[in-house]
């Protein structure tokens, strides 16, 4: 069986199919990241573990999801350019 896969596709490497792989790093960078701040407080475990997911599981929807379709990776460099460099365009209509 042949199967005809245009030219102008992409093929993305994704884990299990929904994650890329530089997203994948980032969240296990951003993970390790909150276990050892969490590690150094001095609370008790039931409330690190609800600290932890509350905080890694909305990054971990935000890739699943994504913008657009877009990589929140590349996202958040489109959102840190235009930051950097903001131009704003602002036309004006005269009527005389």
């Amino acid at each position: 069986m042949n199967f005809i896969i245009p030219k102008n596709y992409k093929f993305k490497n994704k884990i299990l199919g929904i994650i890329d792989y530089p997203t994948a790093i980032c969240n296990i960078i951003w993970n390790v990241f909150l276990y050892f701040i969490l590690k150094n407080i001095s609370v008790k475990i039931p409330i690190k573990i609800c600290l932890f997911s509350s905080l890694s599981f909305p990054v971990l929807l935000l890739t699943i999801v994504g913008f657009n379709n877009e990589s929140p990776l590349f996202t958040l460099t489109y959102i840190f350019k235009f930051l950097v460099k903001q131009k704003v365009y602002l036309f004006k209509k005269s009527f005389k």
